[in-house]
């Protein structure tokens, strides 16, 4: 059961948490925003060594730990409050998820052990350039085949850590029928440009593919991908939850701390209601994250509505929170100096980031046969 935690994920929660404040706490993230490098390699390397994390879902069969998606939103949730960059979410979430979605054992057997272990990065490249959904029924990019094997071309944006990948997993058209194909970052023809990005603790790219060489992806392409949009909501809601107690927890503190007129700013009614909103965001957060982390545990139907409902309900709640944030601690939280605007920007971020409240909001009613 994923509504209450066992002892074991409280721990890993715990172990996560020590990780977060000793090796990345926000002034190395300001560190690592600052340079070009999107995340820190030996912390990349931590995160997949000493924790396990890069393997968390992967099962013990293709090189992982054989955890839960409850252990994975544990983990997720405490790097969400450090605003931990990594490729986590897009290797060891999106890539991995997609390719556990397939039957293709091959395939399977070569890359997720490489991607639990973290010296592989996978990533999903799906987005296309002012093409709306983020998943869409046809992909502009097409597959051919020759006598050389099957050639992939096409343009992909907002690939999540593309400029890091590996492998990329490509979704693409042969003809009238959509799949999934795998193409090495490596493979000549993939030009991958860095992409600009409101939030500096994600790597985004896009990825134009010239007649690159495709390994197809076994299985329904559509129900692979269904399955990856109900992962990455849960990863982006965890993270998202974690950094919403980090706001409140952070605003407490200064509103404890600042005085006027003689006593802390949390004395005033327009603070403490301020406060008792982010605090009740925090709490139904959690409990949508909860609720759909059960879901996916059980392999329940529920899963696609209840993902998508924790994602419509949790991202807009997060930018409010971020904004709050911002106002409370008054001018200082305005300035570069304040670690405060890396939310507001992550918020902004995540917001969109692999569909926005009309994608999920669509996710529910159809969900819901409406």
């Amino acid at each position: 059961m994923s509504l209450v935690y066992t002892t074991e994920q409280v721990e890993l929660a715990e172990a996560v948490r020590r990780f977060v404040a000793e090796r990345a706490p926000l002034s190395v993230v300001r560190e690592v925003a600052g340079r070009e490098a999107p995340f820190d390699v030996p912390l990349w390397r931590a995160l997949s060594d000493e924790l396990g994390l890069t393997g968390v879902i992967v099962p013990a069969k293709y090189g992982g730990a054989g955890g839960s998606v409850a252990d994975l939103t544990v983990a997720l949730r405490e790097l969400g409050a450090g605003l931990v960059p990594s490729p986590l979410v897009a290797s060891g979430v999106l890539a991995a998820t997609a390719l556990l979605a397939s039957v293709d054992e091959d395939l399977k057997f070569t890359w997720l052990p490489r991607i639990a272990d973290g010296s592989v990065i996978g990533a999903l490249a799906v987005s296309e350039p002012e093409v709306e959904p983020w998943v869409p029924a046809r992909p502009r990019t097409v597959v051919t085949g020759d006598g050389s094997g099957l050639r992939v071309s096409g343009r992909k944006s907002a690939v999540l850590n593309g400029p890091e990948a590996d492998i990329l997993l490509v979704h693409a058209a042969d003809g009238g029928e959509a799949g999934l194909y795998l193409v090495e970052a490596s493979a000549p023809g993939v030009v991958v440009e860095r992409a600009k990005s409101i939030d500096p603790t994600r790597s985004l790219a896009t990825v134009t593919f010239e007649e690159c060489l495709a390994v197809p992806v076994a299985g329904d392409a559509a129900e692979i991908l269904g399955r990856v949009v109900d992962a990455t909501n849960l990863a982006l809601v965890a993270e998202q939850v974690g950094a919403i107690k980090a706001c409140l927890a952070m605003t407490v503190e200064y509103a404890q701390d600042r005085f006027t007129f003689g006593q802390p700013i949390g004395a005033y009614q327009g603070v403490k209601h301020k406060l008792a909103d982010l605090y009740t965001s925090s709490a139904l957060a959690d409990a949508a994250l909860r609720t759909a982390t059960e879901a996916a545990d059980q392999d329940s139907a529920e899963l696609v509505l209840a993902a998508a409902s924790a994602r419509a309900l949790t991202s807009p709640a997060y930018v409010r929170a971020a904004m709050t944030t911002m106002l409370l601690h008054g001018g200082l939280g305005f300035t570069w100096e304040h670690d405060a605007h890396f939310f507001y920007k992550n918020a902004i971020a995540g917001n969109v980031l692999f569909g926005g409240a009309a994608y999920q909001l669509e996710r529910v009613a159809t969900s819901l046969s409406l």
